[in-house]
């Protein structure tokens, strides 16, 4: 796994005129990290007061990278398995497989009055640690079966609000009749990875208001084409790079549209594809994807100020190392998916709707004045809960007044400083999830033995379906590539099983994606899923940062991709003359 150079960090130091006040070795990683003269003034702003004693927040020991890695440990977004509600029996989808001995409740009764989560409460005794005493906490209280609200016909989702009718979409919300990947405000797409109000695409990565694509990377604006990376306002065009407002261009050449047609008549998808990996070599890459922001040093930013070390991140200001940052963020740190007038938010996963001053939490939404919470929702003046709902001035689920609370929650911290637990995000050993079942497996892999000695735990239960005896399989050979073929046209293929041509993994095909590959005339896919999931996601750059210079140029220069990359990459100037001229 990359880590970010010393030389690296120094360079942003000059750039976002942020001193480094103090140089630290990360001691998971041996790597050294550095705390900006911005971080101390962040940890002296959020650290909290109890009883008239302020307690300081301390300086990280973990770099960057590992901090990032913990929190996404706690974050399975795609393993979903068919498992048994612990209250009602019913069968349910679920992100923790049946073998976890958790008791898991369904949506309906989990987020009914007929769970009280103040019958796990219990005294903090300072016989124990914190974490201890948190754990055993975590693992009694029953957690919700999916992270999914106001969807519609769209069960086998997670993470997800405001859907209809989609099926195996992940942090995606306010879509329609999509499948398989992340979405935003998007209708009728299949198989694409952060795209946002997008219809009738197919197998896009970044892309942003597009109609009737298919396999792009990193395009806006663009209609009616295919096989088109770094592409902006662009219509009929295919196998194209670097274009700016054009309409039929093949392989980057302009031609009459009876000329572009005719062109595109006669070659097969395998052909395009190939093509498409020598349109993808020729390609001119921006060092870092930012835009109408200020002061900002990261990738995928946009309509920011003043943020440090953010990818996939959207108005926001005053930040640093957030992940997938949304709707009018400010001054918060160590963050992902945190979204929605948050402010003052340090070390959280997955926080969202109105939270503010809250350190070290999980899952939880709508929290003011908490730390160490995980599935909270609604709460105020919180410490080290779990599964709670509308309340206040709680400690281990158990209910105090305002003073007695302040006066309990002075010790702890204290206890906890002593045990250098302070402001630590959760342990790994706390995770609910196999280190492979979670989001950190795609960004920072680890393999089983590595895993182990990292303190992940692993979780190698399948969540493949039983193939029935009597099914009728479908392997890789018996799939044509032709974009039209009569397995496509054959209702018949809905009940059969294909076995995956890479992981021999088996899946099926839906109705709604059948229904898609017909009317855009593709071929039905011979890879699982989560296979071309993994696909979609080594197209996209780590979220490292890298000192180089510009391939133009020569300018030095901050980006995601490192010097002895093979691809063209240019500074912010010589890419807008090169490709807006």
């Amino acid at each position: 796994m990359p880590y970010t150079s010393r030389e690296t960090y120094e360079f942003i130091s000059c750039q976002t005129n942020d001193p480094i006040v103090e140089w630290k070795t990360c001691k998971v990683s041996g790597q050294p990290f550095p705390i900006y003269q911005s971080d101390m003034d962040f940890y002296e702003k959020i650290s909290p007061t109890f009883n008239g004693k302020k307690f300081g927040i301390p300086t990280p020991t973990l770099c960057p990278e590992e901090r990032e890695r913990r929190r996404l440990a706690f974050r399975n977004e795609r393993e979903l398995y068919r498992r048994k509600c612990d209250f009602s029996g019913k069968s349910i989808i679920s992100i923790y497989s049946p073998d976890k001995p958790f008791k898991v409740y369904e949506q309906d009764i989990w987020w009914s009055d007929k769970r009280n989560p103040f019958d796990y409460g219990r005294l903090f005794t300072f016989q124990q640690s914190f974490f201890e005493q948190f754990a055993s906490l975590l693992a009694d209280v029953p957690k919700i079966a999916l992270y999914e609200k106001s969807n519609e016909n769209s069960i086998y989702t997670n993470d997800t609000t405001h859907n209809k009718n989609c099926y195996l979409i992940f942090s995606s919300d306010y879509n329609e009749n999509c499948c398989y990947g992340v979405f935003n405000n998007s209708k009728s797409s299949i198989d694409c990875l952060e795209c946002r109000s997008i219809e009738k695409c197919y197998e896009c990565v970044n892309c942003l208001h597009c109609h009737k694509l298919f396999y792009a990377l990193d395009c806006e604006q663009c209609t009616h084409s295919s096989f088109l990376i770094n592409c902006v306002n662009c219509d009929h065009c295919f196998l194209s790079h670097n274009l700016n407002g054009k309409r039929y261009y093949f392989l980057n050449k302009p031609y009459s549209p009876q000329e572009y047609q005719e062109k595109i008549k006669n070659l097969t998808l395998k052909e395009a594809k190939k093509n498409f990996e020598t349109v993808i070599q020729k390609t001119i890459h921006r060092h870092l994807k930012i835009n109408a922001s200020e002061n900002c040093i990261g990738n995928d930013i946009e309509h920011s100020q003043n943020c440090k070390y953010c990818f996939d991140t959207l108005q926001a200001r005053n930040c640093s190392y957030i992940f997938f940052g949304s709707q009018t963020l400010s001054d918060c740190q160590d963050t992902i998916c945190a979204s929605i007038d948050a402010s003052k938010c340090y070390q959280v996963q997955n926080c969202l709707e109105h939270c503010h001053q809250i350190m070290s939490c999980n899952f939880s939404n709508n929290i003011q004045f908490s730390y160490y919470l995980n599935n909270c929702i609604n709460c105020s003046q919180c410490f080290g809960c779990v599964g709670l709902r509308n309340k206040e001035y709680c400690i281990f689920n158990k209910q105090y007044e305002k003073t007695e609370y302040e006066r309990l929650i002075f010790q702890i911290i204290e206890k906890m400083q002593e045990d250098w637990e302070w402001w630590e995000f959760f342990p790994p050993s706390l995770s609910p999830f196999g280190y492979n079942e979670t989001v950190a497996q795609e960004y920072f892999p680890l393999t089983k033995e590595t895993s182990w000695l990292n303190g992940y735990k692993r979780n190698d239960y399948s969540s493949d379906p039983k193939i029935p005896e009597n099914a009728t399989l479908l392997y890789p050979a018996q799939l044509p590539d032709e974009e039209r073929n009569a397995l496509v046209n054959d209702d018949s293929v809905l009940k059969k099983v294909i076995i995956c041509k890479e992981s021999q993994r088996p899946f099926i095909i839906q109705k709604l994606e059948l229904d898609f590959y017909r009317k855009m005339g593709l071929p039905l896919p011979k890879l699982h899923p989560n296979v071309r999931h993994e696909a979609r996601m080594k197209q996209r750059p780590w979220r490292t940062l890298y000192l180089r210079t510009c391939d133009k140029c020569q300018k030095e220069m901050i980006s995601v991709y490192p010097a002895d990359d093979e691809r063209k990459v240019y500074c912010e100037d010589c890419y807008t003359k090169e490709v807006y001229g």
